[in-house]
């Protein structure tokens, strides 16, 4: 049953497994097609966004057109900062055309390569029409350049509302897919436009572009918002879901791979088939063990069975006498006696009885007194530990001889079982024996040699059966770990004394081996040296049974001769390792050693240098003076000293510092030791650093910049001319004067947090501000660190002052210049936006309400046709300077280009207040201007926006601003209208 139990249980685990597992994949197929259409949901706002903003553009350019009586073109309107970047990016370029009420292309931009459309239906729909409405089509092959263009079109108007042509955008549907990263998705995912009236798909898979017809799309399912591709782009599995943008004909379709939306999905598969095949395999084992356990209880019933059998035989084949005791027990459980209920024939012989007599009787008065303890105590000690007991004891009887008997005790359900055996013989020769060995053992004990013995009979080949102390001593092997064992498995591998290379050998040529000094390592990593004599012990028969090895430990002589050798070859390194060259001589002066950077600085070889020879490697008018060196190292104890010129066998000339010292033992000079050193290169140097000091010093004097280095105690060390003009300093008085004396508390407490700046590694450019006799001088000032020869740690800061004034002073008069209109004075359209940027930031952290005015001159442009551009220019200055009259002081008024001008009202009270400006200026320019001999009479509408706090757009406030000049435009102009 329990196989049948087992199959069970892991059949029903695996199914359940199979249908969690397959719910779990339904469910995560469906979050993966929910994920895909939020995706395809960004997509199709995106789409639809950039559309409704080409269709504002038209909307746009109809209302400018229609106002400015059809003489508005493409390039003003998508000028840089015009009309078109207020409402589509810049960066788009999008092919644009007018055309003209045939149809005919009057102006075109970004390369619209499109032919006439008067017959196009569109374009009939547009001239037949009377409203506003914008014409879409789904994307259509541009006929020259063969793209796949989406097109806008808006009707436009002429006098009397009649239809005076048509504005044309052009998309390429490339641009919604392409590079766009709003939808967050793998580098293997799939973002389409699908139009399938037109029978068209547009979109990127991965990197790649993908334009064509054949890929369309279908609904997996009916009802079912998850996409299936007619013909997939790659062989990547997707999950494809969509977003339809109606109004435009498209469906936005993303897709992720199945891989990455499956991954969590398959995360769980894999863990609950790890833990299903765990315990299908726990299930699988405990079910073999149980029945394996079953197997094996019922097999040792049949062993014991057949042991009982077998004991009884062997009991009665036995040479030692067996019996087996039952406890006797009182009333109260306390042990009295043992009863027989089995004995053999040889042990009732030894007690003198027959065996059937024997069995049933107590086992007390048939054993011998006199033993301690009793054999009964030790029948109940076994009974009560149930442990077995083996022991061999002496019995002694009065009138006989001592007898041994090895006794054996077992322990049995409540009884023993008891062998003994008579070892009299034995035992008496073991202790003869014994007493021999114990005297043999003491004297191997207390030699101070280390003495083994180890045995090469075939039976025992290697096991060690003498270990002195010396021996533990010497090998860090206790006597305990090795007698009784083999040399193999005593010993680590690599121990000296473990060679049965060694001992096969000696078997082979039986002779006395000496080994002056045998490596040895100890188990602490300690090595020693050992000198040893191994000697072959011989039977009766001449064969070897016994190898003898006497070793002593010579580890402290070793060590002396070795370390010896170790500083000769030490002294030797370092003298040839040396920079400097060595020389050793005798009492006489003769050289008796130099070493090899004395034959590099010299070029003698060393058997040239031995004797008198080594002075010949001085130049001949030096060589004299070196006479006196031994006589005075006779007298004075300091080294003797000299520089020298050493003439090289090439014909170099080398310096070289030389140093003398005598040997001294006591107050006995024993010889001399010698040094020199080359410092030809040294003398070099420094003649190259005081030529080099001269040229920076010469270098620095001569910039018109002020330089100098301040150490990390702020003290001048070094500073040109130009610099101590500046300071009156009289040159040599300013070097090492800190930087709080020579520039004063006042400006120190300017400069001191740069200072601490650069003196904590930091470059420093700023500007400083000094007013003098001649007025306010700018400076610009570098502070550069200087790191010391670790590379870290900063030991000073180089300074470079440089008097900039002038260049910002042309700087203020150029920036002045590039934020003001020429004609009128007013700021320009650069000036403006840098002042409204400023003012909102104001107004949102005051918390003040500001306006902004959006206005230009009603008919400007038929005073510019009739009287000339003159006229115009002069109209503008005076309506300027009107303008200028009617407004706040505070306010600020900017042309921003033809006959638009802004207003910037800050700090108002109240929204009204900018109302009542607004309505006071379109009052103001009702009256006739006089200009000259001519008079003309223009109105001025106004847009107004306010601001008061939040995110400071200017680019929406004035977009806000110009839809309400818009609105007034609409309302008739000559008035103003204000946003909410």
């Amino acid at each position: 049953m329990l196989p049948c139990f087992a199959l069970a249980l892991v059949a029903s685990m695996w199914i359940t497994l199979f249908h969690q597992m397959g719910v779990e994949r339904a469910a995560a197929h469906h979050d993966a097609v929910v994920g895909s259409q939020a995706l395809a949901r960004v997509l199709s706002e995106h789409v639809s966004h950039i559309l409704r903003q080409s269709d504002h553009a038209t909307q746009l350019f109809k209302l400018k057109f229609e106002e400015t009586d059809g003489a508005l073109r493409l390039p003003e309107f998508s000028q840089r900062n015009g009309l078109l970047d207020s409402v589509l990016p810049a960066k788009l370029n999008l092919p644009m055309a007018l055309l003209d009420r045939d149809g005919q292309v009057v102006d075109s931009a970004n390369g619209f390569a499109a032919a006439g459309a008067a017959g196009a239906p569109w374009f009939q729909a547009l001239a037949r029409g009377s409203g506003d409405t914008p014409q879409f089509t789904t994307p259509l092959i541009e006929a020259r350049s063969g793209k796949w263009m989406i097109q806008i079109a808006r009707r436009l108007n002429a006098g009397a509302g009649r239809f005076a042509g048509a504005i044309v955008i052009m998309i390429d549907p490339l641009y919604f897919v392409d590079d766009y990263d709003r939808v967050h998705v793998d580098d293997e995912a799939a973002l389409f436009l699908w139009a399938h009236d037109a029978r068209l798909t547009i979109g990127r898979v991965g990197e790649r572009l993908f334009v064509g017809e054949k890929l369309g799309f279908r609904a997996r399912s009916h009802g079912s918002d998850e996409l299936v591709p007619t013909a997939p782009p790659d062989r990547i599995e997707r999950i494809y879901s969509f977003s339809d943008m109606d109004r435009y004909a498209l469906v936005a379709v993303v897709g992720i791979t199945e891989r990455s939306a499956m991954a969590k999905f398959e995360r769980h598969r894999i863990r609950y088939l790890s833990m299903a095949l765990g315990a299908t395999l726990a299930i699988v084992l405990v079910t073999a063990l149980l029945m394996r356990q079953s197997a094996r209880l019922r097999a040792s019933m049949r062993a014991a069975r057949d042991a009982q059998a077998t004991s009884r035989a062997a009991a009665e084949g036995s040479l030692d006498g067996v019996m087996f005791l039952k406890a006797r027990r009182n009333a109260h459980g306390e042990l009295l006696d043992f009863s027989i209920t089995d004995i053999n024939d040889k042990g009732a012989a030894l007690f003198g009885h027959a065996r059937a007599d024997l069995i049933g009787q107590g086992i007390l008065p048939l054993l011998p007194g006199g033993v301690e303890p009793p054999f009964l105590a030790r029948y109940a000690q076994v009974l009560s530990e149930s442990r077995p007991l083996e022991e061999e004891v002496e019995l002694r009887t009065p009138g006989e001889r001592v007898a041994w008997i090895r006794h054996q005790i077992v322990p049995l359900p409540d009884g023993v079982a008891v062998s003994w055996r008579d070892i009299s013989a034995r035992k008496l020769a073991e202790l003869e024996i014994s007493g021999n060995r114990g005297f043999l053992q003491s004297l191997i004990e207390h030699l101070p040699l280390l003495i083994y013995v180890k045995s090469v009979r075939p039976a025992s080949f290697g096991t060690m059966v003498v270990w002195n102390k010396a021996a533990e001593a010497a090998t860090g092997y206790a006597a305990d770990e090795v007698i009784g064992k083999t040399d193999c498995s005593a010993f680590a591998p690599d121990f000296a004394l473990c060679s049965p290379e060694e001992d096969r050998a000696m078997m082979a040529s039986p002779a006395a081996v000496d080994l002056p000094e045998k490596p040895l390592r100890r188990p602490d990593g300690e090595l020693r040296y050992l000198h040893t004599v191994s000697v072959p012990l011989f039977d009766n028969d001449g064969v070897i049974e016994y190898i003898l090895c006497i070793a002593e430990d010579v580890t402290r002589r070793h060590e002396q001769d070795q370390n010896l050798r170790n500083s000769e070859a030490q002294l030797t390194a370092i003298t040839n390792a040396s920079p400097l060259g060595l020389i050793r001589a005798d009492l006489r002066g003769a050289c008796t050693y130099v070493n090899r950077m004395f034959e590099t600085i010299t070029g003698l070889a060393r058997e040239q240098a031995l004797g008198r020879g080594w002075k010949d490697a001085l130049h001949p008018q030096d060589r004299d003076s070196l006479d006196g060196i031994f006589q005075h190292q006779r007298r004075n104890a300091e080294p003797f000293k000299k520089v020298v010129r050493c003439l090289h066998p090439d014909g170099r000339l080398v310096w070289a510092s030389i140093k003398v010292a005598a040997v001294r033992i006591g107050e006995r000079i024993e010889g001399f030791v010698g040094t020199i050193d080359d410092i030809t290169t040294l003398l070099e140097a420094e003649m190259a650093l005081r030529e080099s000091e001269a040229r920076l010093r010469t270098i620095a004097d001569t910039l018109p910049a002020m330089v100098a280095y301040i150490d990390a105690n702020q003290v001048y060390r070094f500073h040109n001319r130009a610099y101590d003009r500046e300071f009156g300093g009289g040159g040599a008085c300013m070097s090492g004067m800190t930087v709080r004396q020579t520039v004063g508390e006042k400006r120190f407490a300017t400069l001191e947090p740069y200072i601490l700046r650069a003196l904590k590694g930091e470059t420093l450019v700023f500007e400083e501000h000094d007013e003098g006799d001649g007025g306010e001088r700018a400076l610009e000032v570098t502070y550069i660190p200087q790191l010391g020869e670790d590379g870290v740690t900063v030991v000073g800061f180089h300074v470079m002052r440089q008097d900039i004034t002038s260049q910002k002073r042309e700087k203020k008069r150029l920036l002045k210049l590039a934020q003001v209109d020429a004609l009128t004075g007013l700021a320009n359209r650069a000036g403006f936006l840098h002042k409204l940027g400023m003012a909102m930031r104001e107004s949102a952290d005051e918390g003040q309400l500001m306006a902004l005015m959006y206005m230009d001159i009603d008919h400007f442009k038929p005073v510019n046709d009739t009287h000339g551009h003159h006229v115009g220019d002069a109209l503008l200055k005076a309506f300027s300077a009107r303008l200028t009259q009617t407004l706040r002081a505070s306010d600020t008024v900017a042309r921003m280009g033809g006959d638009e001008f802004t207003i910037i009202m800050e700090k108002l009270a109240r929204p009204e207040d900018a109302a009542a400006i607004a309505a006071k200026i379109v009052g103001a320019m009702q009256a006739p201007f006089e200009l000259g001999t001519v008079t003309v009479s223009v109105s001025a509408s106004i847009g107004l926006a306010y601001f008061s706090g939040g995110a400071a757009d200017p680019d929406a406030l004035l977009q806000q601003a110009d839809m309400q000049l818009y609105q007034a435009k609409q309302a008739g102009r000559n008035t103003w209208r204000a946003a909410a």
